[in-house]
């Protein structure tokens, strides 16, 4: 079974490859998935972020207000590494446990997808085989960010300024996947990299 981390930059297309890799046959375990459900109501880290954040950053039902928390920790590095702190050592566990599941499955898939934003920042790497690192240009990351989160393009920049920059993701990375353009010519990328993966895998 091999792993492959998947990661990238905000607005670089991340999860349109992963689901590409699903339709391979690739398993894919979601690293934003499992920070939702482990953040979602009546879950003990939900006390802790309200210990730390305040009641400010919650709504009237209880549940987080994840836009409001998101805004803050783009803006502010030293609350983005506090919400780091409490969050990524659970979720690094529920992907091992992830991992551990499929490997002792009776059938396990031969390739597992973690996609993760913070793949290399949090440590996930280190369960993987391959980091698999998906690029896009500047202007094209920040376009797809207005239109998905309905932001200015200032907010957009700031959410790419706070994050690892895309060429030390690049440095960091076995493979690296281009989507500024057609994403046909992504598939291609992901195609050719994915069997090439298998057929070293059967060497092996």
């Amino acid at each position: 079974m091999k792993i492959i981390g998947l990661t990238g930059s905000a607005g670089t297309g991340k999860t349109s490859v992963a689901r590409y890799l699903k339709t391979l046959g690739a398993e894919v375990i979601e690293a934003d998935l499992i920070v939702k459900e482990l953040t979602a109501p009546g879950q003990p880290l939900l006390d802790k972020i309200k210990e730390v954040f305040g009641e400010e950053y919650f709504l009237s039902d209880g549940s987080l207000d994840r836009a409001k928390l998101r805004r803050l920790i783009f803006a502010d590095a030293a609350a983005r590494r506090r919400l780091e702190e409490i969050v990524h050592p659970p979720v690094l566990a529920t992907v091992e446990e992830k991992i551990q599941r499929l490997r002792e499955s009776p059938n396990p898939p031969r390739v597992v997808v973690i996609e993760a934003p913070l793949l290399l920042e949090t440590g996930l790497d280190r369960l993987v085989d391959e980091v698999w690192v998906v690029i896009a240009s500047q202007e094209a990351a920040v376009r797809r960010l207005m239109a998905r989160d309905r932001i200015p393009p200032e907010q957009a920049q700031a959410m790419l300024a706070a994050q690892m920059p895309q060429e030390e993701k690049v440095r960091r990375a076995h493979r690296v996947i281009d989507n500024t353009g057609d994403f046909n010519h992504t598939r291609e990328q992901v195609a050719y990299f994915y069997h090439k993966l298998l057929a070293e895998d059967e060497e092996e």
